[in-house]
C-alpha cells in the first residue's frame, strides 16, 4: 500500500481532547505585554510551558502515527514559537523547562527509530535563501539552523532521510538578449538564483545543507522542469545534492511541459540520492487536492479514489507522501479505506 505521511497535527486526537492534543502558540505581542506587566522572566516561563506542552503533543502524535501504520511525520512549524524571533533575544537555553524539553525530544527520536518512522519538516514560507534582502537571508539562516538543531536533539540523521523542505520563493530577474535562445535565457536565470541560493546555504550549519530539499511551486517560475534544472545545476557545479520534493497540487496549478503525475514524480525521485554513497533513498513528496472553486487551497478530504501513485526507483525505497489536506489523519484513514475497497 502506498506510504502516507501525516503533517503537523492530528485531527483524530484533537477530536478526543482538543486542549491536550493541540499545539499552543504565543504571539510577540503577548510576550511583550506579559513582560511589561509581570516581568520578562514570567513571560519566558509561560513560553517555556507552552513549548514543553508542544513537545509532549508531538510525542503523542508520533505514537499515534505508529499505532495507525503512518510511516512518516512532518513536525509542526508551531512547535517552538518565538525562539527564532531576533527582536526578542530568546533561546532554548533560557527556558526553565529546557531539560524536560530536550528529554522529550530524545524520547521522540528513540520511538521513531524503533518503529521506523521517518520525520521531516517544512519551514515557513518566509525562509528564502535566494533573496537579495540580507535581513531576510539572515532570518532564514537563523531559522534553518535552529530547526536543524532540533533535528539533532531528536537524533535524526544529518541526511535527506530527515528532510527539511523549503521553497525557492523568488522569481529570477528577466534577461533580455537578441542572441540567446529562450532555453539559454531560462538557464541563465536559473543559474543566477542557484548561485545566490548555494552561497547563502553554505552560511548555514552542516545539518541544514545535508538535509535541505526544495519543491516545485504552485505558481511562477519554479515548476517541476525548472526546479529540477536548479537542483542539477548545483549538483553539477558544487557536487551538492539538493533533492526535489514533488508536490502534485502545485504541479497541477503550475504545470511543466508534460502533464503526467507519475512521470513528474519519478523525475523528482531520481534526485533523491544519498550524498555519500550515491544510492537512491526514499523520497518524501506531497500529496494534496485543491478545492474545486479555489484549486490552490487545500481541500478537507481527498476525492474518492484520489490516491498517489507508487513511486520507487529502488523497490525497497518507495516514496512517502505527506498528505496535505485539512482533515489530516482523518483524510488518511478515509483514503486508505477507499484504497482497500478498490482492491477487494
Amino acid at each position: 500500500m502506498t506510504n502516507l505521511g501525516l503533517t503537523c497535527i492530528s485531527e483524530e486526537l484533537k477530536a478526543k481532547d482538543k486542549a491536550k492534543y493541540s499545539f499552543r502558540t504565543m504571539t510577540r505581542k503577548r510576550f511583550n505585554n506579559l513582560s511589561e506587566k509581570e516581568g520578562r522572566n514570567e513571560a519566558i516561563k509561560e513560553l517555556s510551558e507552552r513549548i514543553y506542552h508542544n513537545v509532549l503533543v508531538t510525542r503523542y502524535i508520533v505514537r499515534h502515527c505508529i499505532r495507525n501504520s503512518i510511516c512518516h511525520y512532518r513536525l509542526s512549524s508551531a512547535l517552538f514559537p518565538l525562539l527564532t524571533d531576533a527582536t526578542l533575544d530568546l533561546s532554548l537555553e533560557l527556558l526553565p523547562d529546557k531539560v524536560k524539553i530536550e528529554n522529550e525530544l530524545i524520547k521522540i527520536g528513540l520511538i521513531a527509530k524503533r518503529f521506523n518512522l521517518s520525520i521531516g519538516s517544512h519551514p515557513d514560507q518566509f525562509n528564502v535563501l535566494a533573496s537579495t534582502n540580507e535581513t531576510s537571508v539572515n532570518r532564514t539562516i537563523n531559522e534553518l539552523n535552529f530547526q536543524s538543531r532540533v533535528f539533532d536533539l531528536i537524533g535524526l540523521p544529518q541526511t535527506h532521510q530527515a528532510p527539511m523542505n523549503i521553497h525557492i520563493n523568488g522569481t529570477p530577474p528577466e534577461i533580455k538578449s537578441d542572441k540567446a535562445d529562450p532555453d539559454s535565457i531560462n538557464n541563465m536565470r536559473i543559474k543566477e538564483m542557484a548561485e545566490r541560493f548555494y552561497n547563502n546555504l553554505m552560511r548555514c550549519n552542516e545539518g541544514v545543507y545535508n538535509r535541505l530539499t526544495i519543491e516545485n511551486e504552485d505558481k511562477g517560475f519554479w515548476n517541476v522542469d525548472n526546479i529540477i534544472k536548479f537542483s542539477e545545476y548545483i549538483f553539477n557545479k558544487y557536487n551538492l545534492n539538493i533533492p526535489v520534493c514533488y508536490d502534485n497540487l502545485h504541479d497541477f496549478c503550475n504545470p511543466s511541459e508534460e502533464r503526467n503525475i507519475t512521470f513528474q514524480a519519478e523525475r523528482c525521485a531520481y534526485t533523491w540520492v544519498d550524498q555519500d554513497d550515491g544510492e537512491f533513498i526514499a523520497p518524501v513528496f506531497h500529496w494534496s487536492e485543491g478545492k474545486p472553486e479555489k484549486p490552490r487551497s487545500h481541500a478537507d478530504y481527498f476525492a474518492l479514489g484520489n490516491y498517489p501513485p507508487t513511486i520507487a526507483i529502488e523497490p525497497n525505497n518507495e516514496a512517502k507522501w505527506e498528505c496535505e489536506v485539512k482533515k489530516k489523519d482523518l483524510a488518511i484513514k478515509l483514503l486508505r479505506n477507499n484504497l482497500l475497497e478498490k482492491s477487494v
